[in-house]
C-alpha cells in the first residue's frame, strides 16, 4: 500500500557545498516512508528528512511535502470474498498537503534560495 501513498510526495533540498548528492536520496527516502512506524504523516516526513541529513551532512535542509490521502480497506465480505489488504477505497476527505522542513542546526541562512517567482525575472 505504501506505493499508493507515495504518489505525489515531493522532496527538495539545499546544499551547503557545491556537492550534489547521487541518486541515493530516493533510496533513503523510500524505505523510511515504507518501514518507519509512525502515528502521523508529519512524523514520517521528519524521519525521512532526518535520514537524508544523516547520510549527506553537506545538505543544509530538506523540504518534503506529501498529500494526506486516506485509503480505507474495502469490505468485500458481502460478496463472500476475502480482502487480503489488496483492495482499498481512496477517500477524497479528509485531505490536505502535509509539509515538513528539516534543517541542520548549523545550516547557513537560505537567503533567497526558496523564493519563488512568477514569470520571467
Amino acid at each position: 500500500m505504501w506505493q499508493v501513498a507515495w504518489a505525489g510526495c515531493v522532496g527538495r533540498w539545499r546544499s551547503q557545498e557545491q556537492k550534489r548528492p547521487d541518486a541515493g536520496i530516493k533510496q533513503i527516502l523510500m524505505p523510511q516512508f515504507a518501514l518507519v512506524h509512525s502515528l502521523a504523516l508529519q512524523q514520517t516526513l521528519y524521519r525521512m528528512g532526518e535520514a537524508v541529513l544523516e547520510a549527506y551532512p553537506f545538505i543544509a535542509e530538506i523540504r518534503l511535502s506529501a498529500p494526506n490521502k486516506h485509503h480505507f480497506l474495502y469490505d468485500l465480505s458481502p460478496f463472500n470474498v476475502a480482502n487480503n489488504d489488496e483492495v482499498h477505497h481512496a477517500a477524497d476527505r479528509p485531505y490536505g498537503l502535509i509539509q515538513a522542513t528539516i534543517t541542520h542546526d548549523d545550516a547557513s541562512d537560505a537567503g533567497p534560495a526558496w523564493d519563488s517567482y512568477a514569470g520571467l525575472v
